[in-house]
Order: structure tokens, then sequence, then C-alpha cells
């Protein structure tokens, strides 16, 4: 759940986190019969990196470790209780004093009003963020993750960035790579309830448009190059169109697009389809600007065309413009064209790009493509809670 500071109820909701964090800390030191380490898993959506470790825990170390989801939001709380997935809610008492007995937090994006369980508690900390970033971050944008005991990032670059630009202790930061990203480097195919809940036909081609949000440009278009939200769409679907390809588009979770209806095109937001990498498997064509999502993709060595619009980062970059490893278009009919002779030659694209992927992609994730970095991952916590129990 996105916090929105104008609605009273979020408000609430996080006072009552904040209290019930307190009670916790209390209820902690009590005696407690576990019978295997818990890990808690906290975030806006159980989706990306939490999702990924998650789906690793259920496969292989359900049997070592007791994991469950937290989540601020009761509506959610009960849509993934519903699909059978151990929540616990922020505004259950008993909820958080499970959580307050556990042994493990890890995070995408902070703890809102749980900090003090930082100070007050041996409770081990870890952060697998939500995407390598374009976006450029200052060591304040951190102030609680450096009190954790490690951040788990994708390569040795991202551990540079981390201390270097976000101020962080490079012990602390290890490079484990990126869990969302095992299922893209394994070629993992689109999951047909995936396609049929997109409406996408097997075989079919798609190009998906996925935008950043306005960031910190209040005043930000989605739609670049002087076009309405209409006719971008429109224009993209008519590209699409003469090669039978389908157009999705997908907006971030801080955001809502119309939804005018084209014959091949399908909307799927981020709320309504959490799960981006299922999406990034079935797409042929990704659009993008400055979204992280544009990393999650290249672990599929797939055709991106960067739009060349202005960032909206007010701190500049984390991963400059030289990042961008796809082809880069100027104006609505070099778009169009780059995306028309994408669909009708593919190995066009790979002949003019491929060594750009290769280059960018050894840099951003290093030697972690090989789809179990969500193994590492469950198996270094395994040896931080042991060691904290010893």
């Amino acid at each position: 759940m996105k916090i929105d500071k104008r609605n009273p109820h979020h408000w609430l909701l996080l006072v009552q986190q904040g209290i019930y964090t307190l009670l916790a800390i209390a209820f902690r030191y009590l005696p407690c019969r576990k019978k295997k380490p818990v890990t808690v898993l906290y975030g806006h959506q159980l989706s990306g990196n939490l999702k990924a470790l998650y789906d690793e825990w259920q496969r292989n170390y359900s049997d070592q470790f007791e994991c469950h989801f937290l989540s601020l939001d009761p509506i959610y709380s009960q849509l993934l209780s519903d699909q059978g997935v151990p929540v616990l809610q922020c505004s259950k008492l008993r909820d958080m004093i499970l959580v307050g007995q556990c042994d493990a937090i890890v995070t995408d994006h902070g703890l809102h009003a749980m900090s003090p369980f930082i100070a007050l508690t041996n409770i081990l900390f870890i952060d697998v963020w939500h995407g390598i970033p374009f976006k450029g971050f200052v060591a304040d944008d951190f102030r609680v993750q450096h009190r954790y005991d490690e951040v788990w990032v994708s390569s040795p670059l991202l551990k540079e960035i981390y201390h270097d630009k976000f101020g962080f202790r490079s012990d602390i930061v290890k490079s484990l790579g990126y869990a969302r990203a095992d299922k893209l480097f394994l070629r993992d195919p689109p999951a047909p309830s995936m396609l049929e809940k997109a409406g996408i036909s097997p075989g079919q081609k798609v190009a998906l448009y996925a935008p950043t949000w306005q960031q910190d440009d209040s005043g930000r278009d989605l739609f670049p190059f002087g076009e309405t939200q209409e006719s971008f769409i429109q224009h993209l679907s008519e590209a699409c169109e003469k090669h039978n390809a389908v157009l999705i588009i997908r907006s971030h979770l801080n955001t809502s697009i119309d939804t005018k209806r084209y014959e091949n095109v399908r909307y799927c937001s981020m709320k309504e389809f959490p799960d981006a990498e299922g999406l990034l498997l079935l797409t042929d064509i990704l659009i993008c600007d400055w979204s992280s999502i544009a990393f999650d993709y290249l672990a599929l060595d797939r055709p991106t065309i960067f739009l060349e619009v202005e960032p909206p980062f007010k701190n500049g970059f984390s991963l400059g413009r030289e990042y961008r490893f796809g082809r880069v278009a100027t104006d609505m009919n070099v778009l169009c064209d780059t995306v028309e002779k994408t669909l009708t030659d593919p190995l066009w694209y790979a002949s003019v790009q491929m060594g750009s992927h290769q280059k960018i992609s050894s840099e951003v994730y290093g030697t972690n493509t090989d789809g179990k970095s969500a193994t590492r991952q469950w198996s270094r916590l395994a040896e931080l809670i042991e060691h904290r129990s010893n």
C-alpha cells in the first residue's frame, strides 16, 4: 500500500502500526516457542524481490524457515489470505506480536512506523529494494536502511554506488543478485494464466509501454513528444496492429491511466498485475523512459526502446543516460518506425544493440546471472540467523 499523506485513514493505520510495534517489542522478551526461525517480508505489495524470495521459500525452504508477508493494508491482506499466502496484518495486535518475535525482517522499501524494532530488538534487518535505479538518490533517502544489518544488491557496481552515492558502509552491502530477475535469466516460459489474464494469444507478439511515474516532477506527462494519451496510444496501436501485435500499457502503482479501448491494446496496471516479471516474460519489445523495469527486462536480452524525455529526478542519476542499452526514440515517428522495424526483423535489433546489452548487463548484474539469487539470499539469511543465535 502506498501511503497517501492526504488520507486520514492512512495516518490512522500508521499510528496503529507504531503503537502495536511498541507493544510487540515488550512481548518479544516473554518466552515463546518457535519450531523454526521466522522471517517476515514487508513492502507495498508481495511482488518483485519479496515475491521471488517468497516463491523460493515455498519451493525449497519451508522446512527450514517460517515465512510471512506483512501488510499495512487490511484489504490487500485479505486478498492475499484468500490466495493462501501466510499474511500478517499491521492492524492486528496478535500479528504484530508475532512480528516482534521474528528472527529477520526483509523489506524492499522501508519500515514506515516500525523503526523502533531496529533500536530496541536484535531482529535482523535486510533490505532488497525494488529496482536497479536510473533515479538519483542521496544518503538521506536511506536513513532507515543505513541502520540495517545488510543490504543485498545486484552487482559489485551497485555495491559501489550504494557506498559512494548512498552513504552505506561497504561491509553491510552484499552483491547477491536480484531475486526478481532469476526467472528472467532462466527464461521461464510465460505462465498460461498470465497470458489469459492479459488477453494475449499464445505466440502473439507483444509490445509493452511502461513509463515511470512523475517522481520529483509534479507536472510530468506520462505520454511524451507532445502527444495526448489518446494520440500516443493510437499511433503505437496502429504500428503494432500492422504486425498482429498487442500493445500493453502498464501504469505505475502511483499513477492511473484511462483505459480507452482499442482492439489490440491491453491495460495492465501495476496494481492489477503486480507480477512485473511475468509480464516481461511474454513481452517482445519494451518501451520505457527512466523506469527501473528496463534493467529487469535487460535480463532477457530482448529489444528495448527508450524515450528521449527529460528525467524527473531532482537528485540526478544513479545510473546515467549511458546505461540506456537499447535504441533511443527522439520523436513519435522514430518510435513507431523502430517498433515496426523490430517486429519485422528482430535480428536487426540484435545486430546493432546486443553489444550494449551484454556490456551493461555485466555491470548491473555482475556474475549474478545464473538464476540462483533467491537461493543465495536464503542461504545468507540462514548464516546470519545462526550467527545471531550463537
